[in-house]
């Protein structure tokens, strides 16, 4: 019998401490809410497997690797085995250097330390247990957020009344993924939950785990247990829909989502089908994917922008004027970037990672080409290599194509990293 162990860990920041995701330091006014590393454990007689949420912006590929260590030595889990998402929270604290806003090392080396410790908690917890999983829908909360315009060019949150603008420039995907455990008894251990929406609803001053947060807090306070949460495909994916009068900004957003979410789960969960021995396997793979160079004309320029500004200067222009010499030096350093791929199976569902954040096409291809009745696509997981658009998109253009850190691979990554979860996919059916 499968045994499984869940726990709670937290990572909140103290006043003051930089909120990452816009392309200035924003200094938080305190907490709305904690943010927090969740984690689940699921252990068989043949192999072991950590599913990790943490509610950051993305995390340091090389502080993902530390923690996964850290775990190994905590834990039956072997690294390799340990996958570890954020959230895409963007009112998270200093996990990474974002745009304008830089990490903080303190603050990471505390996540690395905490999820270690959410793992280690959780398998100290481990108990004999029944798991289940189902698929359902939480449709109207996601949209597509690039548009199509008359010239051919693609823009992104484009006011969709304007005259030029033509058409949505990509698919949404409104499958709720619910996996679950329960003890001999018949109690919820923990839960595990994928959705794909860019985690931008709360904004604001202060932290706040945003919608996945709030999913987790009324799954704990409906059933006693904890949610896991795992983002999907969302690079391109938001919940603004300028024809949609209901809240998509706010706590009224972010409890709107939690309330649909947290319902769709519940639905899930009453007709669940539960088994004692469902196959556990996990395979992995370390992808080299080249990168977009910034171009001799174009670095001159930007070392010009960039000397020219003033410190505190972060407009636009500025902030990727410097990320883009950034990128040529982290080129220069590491050649081609390194992305693991972890895959997982559980029974009939199959959870397909990537450190990216990956456009929705890449999510919905990955699911419809794996071999399992059931696949969570899990975005920002073992790292993170920025967004991975559509060779399309980056032809077409839009703010998440933009040459930067946050936005490196080559046109051909979506694919190399479908190609790869599929296989490996495919090695465990």
């Amino acid at each position: 019998m499968m045994r499984v162990g869940f726990h709670v860990a937290d990572i909140t920041p103290p006043t003051g401490a930089s909120i990452p995701g816009g392309f200035a330091p924003r200094p938080a006014e305190g907490a709305h809410d904690p943010l927090r590393v969740r984690a689940g454990v699921f252990v068989s007689d043949h192999a072991a497997l950590a599913l990790v949420g943490v509610d950051a912006v993305s995390l340091k590929t090389e502080d993902v690797l530390r923690a996964r260590e850290m775990a190994a030595d905590l834990s039956p889990v072997p690294a390799e085995a340990v996958m570890v998402a954020a959230s895409h929270t963007h009112t998270g604290g200093p996990a990474n250097d974002v745009l304008g806003s830089a990490s903080d090392e303190h603050y990471r080396e505390h996540i690395v330390r905490q999820i270690a410790s959410a793992v280690a908690e959780a398998a100290r917890r481990l108990a004999p247990a029944e798991i289940g999983w189902a698929s359902g829908a939480a449709e109207g909360l996601a949209w597509n957020r690039r548009w199509v315009l008359a010239d051919g060019s693609h823009e992104t949150h484009a006011d969709p009344e304007r005259e030029d603008v033509v058409r949505r420039a990509g698919p949404s995907d409104p499958e709720v993924l619910l996996l679950t455990a329960r003890d001999v008894e018949g109690r919820p251990l923990g839960f595990v939950g994928n959705f794909t929406c860019h985690t931008t609803i709360m904004g604001g001053a202060q932290f706040s785990a945003d919608y996945p947060g709030a999913w987790s807090d009324m799954m704990q306070r409906a059933t006693g247990a904890p949610l896991v949460f795992l983002s999907g495909a969302m690079g391109d994916v938001t919940q603004v829909n300028h024809r949609l009068d209901l809240p998509q900004r706010g706590e009224p957003g972010v409890r709107r989502f939690a309330h649909a979410l947290a319902g769709e789960s519940l639905k899930l969960l009453a007709d669940m089908r539960w088994q004692a021995d469902a196959a556990l396997a996990v395979s992995g793979e370390v992808l080299r994917i080249p990168m977009r160079r910034p171009g001799p004309e174009q670095l001159e320029a930007d070392r010009a922008t960039a000397h020219e500004a003033a410190p505190d200067d972060y407009s636009r222009e500025v902030v990727f004027a410097r990320e883009r010499l950034l990128l040529a030096q982290y080129i220069e350093r590491v050649g081609r970037d390194r992305c693991e791929v972890i895959c997982a199976r559980l029974g009939d569902l199959a959870i397909a990672s990537s450190p990216g954040q990956m456009f929705c096409v890449f999510g919905l291809d990955c699911k419809r080409r794996g071999p399992f009745e059931h696949t969570m696509f899990v975005s920002l997981a073992n790292g993170n290599c920025g967004y991975v658009p559509t060779p399309e998109a980056i032809e077409k253009g839009g703010y998440e194509p933009t040459l930067c850190r946050g936005s490196r691979l080559a046109p051909e990554a979506g694919g190399t990293i479908v190609d790869a979860q599929v296989r490996m996919l495919q090695s465990m059916a």
